[in-house]
């Protein structure tokens, strides 16, 4: 027996029963909230014609499943009362609700009992009126059922006129076939329960693009090709932000992905323009980039109000003394004794190399601001200007101009004056030559030592003055000097940092020229100067240190030293006709074969050399002593025009090893 309000089932192919005792070996199913497990799938108990109230309740034709209880299916303006689908507005036994019949002598019209007309076959008495309830649109099915403006009454069904594009006409309804479960592909077309239409063909619930994916404890069908949880794959979730297009994340239109979030670069303060590119404290991104609002100018790092900020009065980098304000661009404030308010800043005008003597007057580079006045930034000695030696001559300018006098006042005319500073270093003892060829100025030279004492006059180098001053060198003008006026001096000195003093009797602009010979140079160096004309004998001794390019290798190297003024001849012998001699040979039968050469400190190489005297002209060459040859071995450096500045003079003897004595005749002018 089937219970009261059921149907008989019939059997569905492919749906287990879901009763005890099935066995289908299939992984427990996770239903939904609202889903009931029947057999292998999940249905909604409450609207399902197959599973109405519980699994395999089965609705019959004509029925529906509403609130778990098989139902007349009514139409449209119907209504079930009983079981049977009646039109409450016009059927007389259940005129206006069900159950409410009309007399014999009444007609329902309107949902109300009425008296009745005496109308025609095919018509029915509609409040008085008689009318074809299959056509008329005020009576459409029924007394009293009006359809819509711009639809009409067909077989007593109101349907719109024309159905919408894309729709079609299925009886009275306007569907759209390509989706719709009941009529799909075509008019009375409807899926199974548990697909759906797409394209106008039933399908899987779940079917592609969809896909059964885990969502808790459940399993749920989603399209992988929208689901931002799920885009692509199972459990691709896209970024904060982003959408899932096509089965891709993406940040929409306008956005940007940064760090795992979708944000627009043209506005993002953190990501202005691109990801990572942070605006400054107090800045905004507009357009993709980084802007001071109104009213303020970006000053390093920071937005700043140039007409109240008191660090950037006015402009950047220009900041207020302390205790002043800014107004309009203009630091206010009383300045300290002996300070004066030059654009906004309270500077001293005696130092302040930006307003020396007064706002606005800067001094020019490399010059510093002493008592209101421009000057060298090496004025004083403790800021001596460093002069780095190199091999050959090396050359520093300056100017006097603006500059006081500092250090020692020594007796040498003109030192007094206005001087500029400059120091070097030597690593050991040398000769040190510095002149001041060129300049127009009429110079003065002084050296002191580390301490600012002046050096102690160096009689063998030819200088009785204190700190080796010189005020006229008396060279003339030629070979690099412009006058006598330019100054010149030497004299040796130890390891150590020296510092040269430049006046003069004027001030003006001045070229420094520095010289320098180690006393290394030879295995003997001598501390005198050559100077004049005279003789100077010794005896050879040492290892060889250097050769000249005609020769001397085997013994040590006695190393003289004079200077120059450039224009003029020297003469050096060893020659018996020109004063001077060497020993030929030795009573051990050694032969000695000297050999003379000049090396310049203005360029740091050789410039002369001699080994044979005889092809320098002159005569009477050879050497003397126990068993003297005739061999003109001598050496001479004849008429030889030294360049200005600093020489090393070299006797060597270049076969016979040490032992040889020799007086050497000079003429250095």
């Amino acid at each position: 027996m089937v219970p009261s309000g059921e149907a008989d089932v019939p059997e569905i192919p492919g749906v287990d029963s879901g009763l005890p005792g099935d066995d289908t070996g299939a992984p427990p199913l996770m239903c939904p909230d609202g889903q009931t497990r029947c057999g292998d799938a999940c249905f909604d108990l409450t609207s399902d014609r197959v599973h109405c109230g519980s699994c395999e309740r089965f609705c019959g034709d004509g029925e529906s499943c509403s609130s778990s209880t098989c139902q007349a299916s009514c139409a449209a303006g119907q209504t079930s009362c009983g079981g049977a689908c009646v039109d409450t507005a016009s059927d007389p036994a259940h005129c206006g609700a069900c159950g409410n019949a009309c007399s014999a002598v009444q007609t329902c019209a309107a949902g109300a009992c009425q008296a009745a007309a005496m109308c025609s076959a095919g018509q029915t008495d509609c409040g008085g009126a008689c009318v074809d309830t299959s056509i008329a649109p005020a009576h459409c099915g029924g007394c009293g059922r009006s359809c819509a403006p711009g639809e009409r009454c067909t077989e007593g069904a109101c349907s719109p006129s024309a159905c919408p594009a894309g729709q079609t006409r299925c009886g009275s309804a306007c569907v759209d076939t390509a989706g719709d479960i009941g009529n799909c592909g075509m008019c009375g077309q409807s899926c199974a329960a548990g697909e759906s239409c797409v394209a106008g063909a039933c399908q899987s619930a779940c079917a592609a693009p969809r896909r059964s994916c885990p969502s808790g404890e459940m399993t749920v069908c989603v399209d992988v090709s929208s689901d931002s949880a799920n885009c692509g794959a199972c459990g691709n979730a896209c970024s904060m932000g982003q959408r899932c297009t096509a089965g891709s994340c993406a940040c929409p239109t306008g956005q940007t992905a940064c760090g795992g979030r979708c944000l627009d670069t043209r506005t993002d303060a953190a990501n202005c323009g691109a990801c990572g590119m942070a605006c400054a404290a107090g800045t905004a991104c507009s357009s993709g980039r980084c802007a001071c609002p109104t009213g303020q100018t970006m000053c390093g790092t920071r937005c700043v109000n140039l007409q109240t900020d008191t660090t950037q009065c006015g402009m950047c980098g220009r900041t207020c003394p302390s205790g002043s304000t800014c107004n309009a661009g203009v630091c206010s404030t009383l300045c300290a004794s002996g300070q004066t308010q030059c654009s906004g800043r309270c500077v001293n005008v005696q130092t302040d190399a930006a307003n020396c003597g007064a706002c606005g007057t800067a001094c020019a580079a490399g010059t510093a601001c002493s008592a209101g006045r421009c000057g060298s930034s090496n004025d004083a000695r403790a800021s001596a200007r460093v002069i780095t030696l190199g091999a050959a001559e090396t050359t520093v300018t300056g100017t006097t101009v603006g500059a006081t006098h500092d250090g020692p006042t020594v007796p040498c005319g003109c030192t007094s004056g206005a001087n500029v500073w400059f120091r070097f270093t030597l690593t050991q003892r040398e000769v040190v030559y510095l002149d001041t060829a060129g300049s127009a100025l009429d110079t003065s030279l002084l050296i002191t030592d580390s301490s600012g004492a002046a050096v102690p006059a160096q009689s063998s180098a030819g200088n009785n003055n204190l700190g080796l001053c010189n005020d006229d060198s008396g060279c003339g003008s030629g070979a690099g000097f412009t006058s006598s006026l330019n100054s010149r001096t030497a004299g040796v000195l130890g390891a150590g940092t020296w510092y040269v003093a430049v006046g003069g009797c004027d001030t003006g602009a001045f070229t420094l020229r520095v010289q320098h010979l180690p006393t290394t140079l030879g295995s003997f160096f001598y501390d005198n100067r050559l100077q004049g004309d005279g003789t100077t004998s010794t005896v050879l001794v040492g290892s060889s240190r250097i050769a000249g390019t005609c020769g001397g290798t085997s013994s040590g190297e006695d190393v003289r030293w004079f200077v120059t003024c450039g224009a003029r001849q020297q003469f050096f012998s060893l020659c018996a006709s020109d004063g001077g001699t060497y020993t030929r040979s030795t009573f051990s039968g050694t032969d000695f074969d000297p050999s003379v050469y000049i090396r310049s400190a203005l360029t740091g190489s050789e410039t002369a050399c001699n080994d044979d005297g005889g092809t320098m002209g002159g005569s009477n060459c050879r050497g003397t002593g126990f068993g003297a040859d005739s061999a003109g071995y001598g050496s001479r450096l004849n008429n030889v025009t030294a360049a200005r500045g600093l020489h090393g003079l070299v006797v060597d003897e270049r076969s016979g090893g040490s032992g040889m004595s020799y007086t050497l005749r000079y003429i250095v002018r």
